[in-house]
Order: structure tokens, then sequence, then C-alpha cells
């Protein structure tokens, strides 16, 4: 708000601003639901606390050249994860500059990495 004042809106409120108020529905996709019948995460209509906690992991690079690096956690959440070489972020995907298999970070940037880059992958643990 312009006050500085932060406002929570809980989901009904923004299915309001978004769909029809009036006729208490909303069209997502090429479905029409009633907004009335929208269920808070907490049940109760007060909204859902979700706390995100990042884990912070830096990549140690054995050997000049090393594309290919374990790790102890499988990350499912692959939209949100963060990769950066020396403070620069990178994109995710096959065909970007690093991807994620099972417990393996697969690194195809658009250069080496060599010993003295300082690699960290970011990643939300989140719990409700």
């Amino acid at each position: 708000m312009r006050t500085g004042q932060t406002k929570t809106f809980t989901l009904k409120e923004v299915l309001k601003f978004l769909g029809d108020a009036v006729n208490d529905e909303i069209l997502i996709g090429e479905q029409v639901y009633r907004i009335s019948s929208c269920q808070e995460l907490g049940g109760d209509g007060t909204p859902a606390r979700v706390n995100i906690d990042w884990v912070t992991l830096e990549l140690v690079i054995e050997s000049n050249g090393e594309n290919t690096f374990f790790f102890s956690e499988t990350i499912v959440d692959t939209d949100s994860i963060f990769l950066t070489v020396n403070n620069v972020v990178y994109q995710y995907g096959v065909s970007f500059d690093y991807h994620i298999q099972d417990d393996r970070l697969y690194w195809h940037g658009p250069f080496e990495l060599e010993r003295s880059d300082r690699v960290i992958l970011k990643y939300p643990s989140t719990t409700f």
C-alpha cells in the first residue's frame, strides 16, 4: 500500500479481484469455478502460513572442467532452484546451463568450471 503498511489477502479475496464477484465465478482455463466454494489451506477461513527455509549448498569443484556434482538430497521442485557461479545466476534446463537428475547436478553452461569458481546451489525446503 502507498502508506507503507502491508496487507495479507486471502485466496478468496484475490479470486474476487480476478474473477466476477457479482456472479460469484472465476474462469480458470476453460473451467468456471464458484468463488464462494474456495477453501483456504488453513481450512478455517484464515490464510495458511507457509514458511520457506532456503537451503544453500556450495558445490566444491575438485578439478578443472568438472561438470557433474553429487549432493545428498533429491530436489523435486526444480522450478524453484537457483544456481550461481561467481555470483551470476544461470538458467535451469537440459537446453540451458545446468540440470538436475536424481542426486546429481550436470553443468553444461557456456564455459568450463575451474577450481577457483564458486558454485552455489540454493533451493527451498518448504514446511507448512
